[in-house]
């Protein structure tokens, strides 16, 4: 049985899996918390270099950015598979990459962060559907760094070698996504992994469809069993 792992996306925290885990009724799984409201870092770090060196395959679920920073740590088991939710294989736009966002957005939300850092999170959240937090709560730092790696993480490279092995790479997305257009989804995956689209889904289907979110990592869990 492969350890489940959960990563949130940015502007968020652990708390988008809560209706995903009790769907699934999976006390054990690994929910890291990538410190946008000042959980600790070197908590969160521990908690991955157990699982690095851990001596079962990890079924690693990351909603937006969340599955790009999944991707982007190297030396994951053998036999380790990787679920995207409302997830990208980039973000950034480059060269050879259109469909993603301009640079210069996410460089003006790192500037904004410094000014008004509750006024650009909540603006990003309302976006995607979820309610406000407070400025007491943030970490900008951490926020900063997260934007970073939108910025600059593309793990499209890894996901093509994983795409060789049928099932390591999955992806269940939401046609309706404000954050993420299809064009986007379509275009930072390679061919060989599977796209699941929800004609209904926004950018937060762990808290919008819970349950379709839950199906996912169940057909993930069994498919490794098999295979094992």
């Amino acid at each position: 049985m492969p350890q489940l792992v959960f990563v949130h996306g940015w502007g968020c925290g652990p708390d988008i899996w809560e209706p995903v885990l009790k769907v699934l009724n999976q006390p054990s799984a690994c929910v890291l918390d990538l410190g946008y409201f000042g959980a600790s870092q070197s908590e969160t770090q521990r908690q991955v270099d157990a699982l690095l060196h851990g001596p079962q395959p990890v079924l690693a679920v990351g909603h937006s950015l969340g599955f790009l920073w999944l991707l982007s740590r190297a030396g994951w088991p053998k036999g380790t598979r990787f679920l995207g939710i409302n997830a990208f294989g980039r973000f950034a736009a480059e060269e050879d990459f259109s469909q993603g966002v301009l640079p210069r957005v996410l460089a003006r939300m790192q500037t904004g962060l410094q000014r008004d850092a509750v006024q650009v999170v909540n603006n990003f959240r309302a976006r995607c559907g979820v309610g406000p937090v407070t400025s007491d709560a943030l970490c900008v730092p951490a926020l900063q760094e997260g934007l970073t790696e939108l910025m600059t993480l593309d793990a499209r490279p890894v996901m093509a070698c994983l795409a060789e092995e049928p099932g390591t790479v999955k992806v269940l997305t939401g046609e309706l996504d404000p954050i993420v257009s299809p064009d986007m989804t379509q275009a930072s995956f390679p061919p060989g992994v599977a796209v699941e689209w929800e004609a209904e889904g926004g950018h937060m289907l762990p808290l919008t469809h819970p349950h379709v979110c839950a199906e996912a990592v169940r057909c993930m869990m069994s498919q490794n069993l098999e295979n094992s």
